[in-house]
């Protein structure tokens, strides 16, 4: 599996109105992955203990290289839709993207014993 992250500090705008943002974010990540198949188990997370308290994690998997490879080919399409990329960058009204990263499973199992 492959794990592309984000984080991302929040506005004012979103600081200032935690569930204004929320709900946003909720209602984006509907849009955002509707017929991304390949993008799997979009998750969230808030910094509560780092350098950057209060940043966002976000992780969206994939099963392998070609998965990743299509999600960013029909990302890079949709931007080309006047209407879809302004619904997109609406996003900088609600967060910085401060790193962005690609990790991949390493071969160690969870739990299995030796």
């Amino acid at each position: 599996m492959l794990h592309l992250i984000y984080l991302l500090r929040p506005s004012a705008k979103a600081r200032s109105n935690h569930a204004e943002f929320w709900t946003w974010v909720r209602e984006r990540e509907a849009w955002f992955y509707d017929g991304l198949e390949m993008a799997l188990e979009p998750r969230w997370y808030v910094q509560t203990i780092a350098p950057d308290v209060h940043s966002i994690e976000h992780w969206i998997s994939f099963e392998d290289e070609a998965a990743w490879g299509a999600y960013r080919k029909a990302v890079s399409e949709r931007s080309h839709i006047a209407s879809w990329e302004k619904k997109r960058i609406e996003q900088d009204q609600w967060w910085d993207i401060m790193e962005a990263r690609l990790l991949n499973d390493a071969p160690v199992s969870r739990g299995q014993k030796s």
